[in-house]
């Protein structure tokens, strides 16, 4: 028996999958995914961080291989790298967030892609 495809306008889907998602998924959860990386492209861009991580890689530097000391400053090493894991803690979970929005979006694929034309077709108005 073949598999059951939607056609939408983008492209035929696996109808069942198709029910279920229109049964569960919210598609809300995509506009705060934008967001959430939003928040990564600020980590990423914000020099602030950057410069944290060369001065935990010039402490690092300092008390693992010996070097000089060239980091001003009071704080632990272990302060500074818990301060950053954790910043960079909060953006994992946000994309893992993501990640699995994407994966359930997937899910559409008809279980044969090139030959989805030899499956029911089934007519959709959107």
């Amino acid at each position: 028996m073949s598999e059951r495809l939607s056609k939408t306008a983008f492209g035929p889907v696996n109808a069942s999958m198709l029910e279920r998602l229109r049964e569960s998924f919210e598609t809300q959860r995509l506009l705060e995914a934008v967001n959430q990386v939003d928040h990564l492209a600020e980590l990423v861009n914000d020099s602030t961080f950057r410069r944290d991580l060369l001065r935990l890689h010039g402490m690092a530097h300092t008390i693992i291989n010996g070097a000089p000391k060239i980091v001003p400053g009071k704080e632990t090493i272990w302060e500074l790298a818990g301060a950053l894991a954790m910043e960079l803690e909060d953006v994992v979970e946000d994309l893992q967030s993501t990640l699995g929005l994407l994966h359930e979006l997937t899910e559409l694929a008809p279980e044969d892609a090139e030959e989805s034309g030899a499956a029911d077709v089934e007519e959709e108005d959107l």
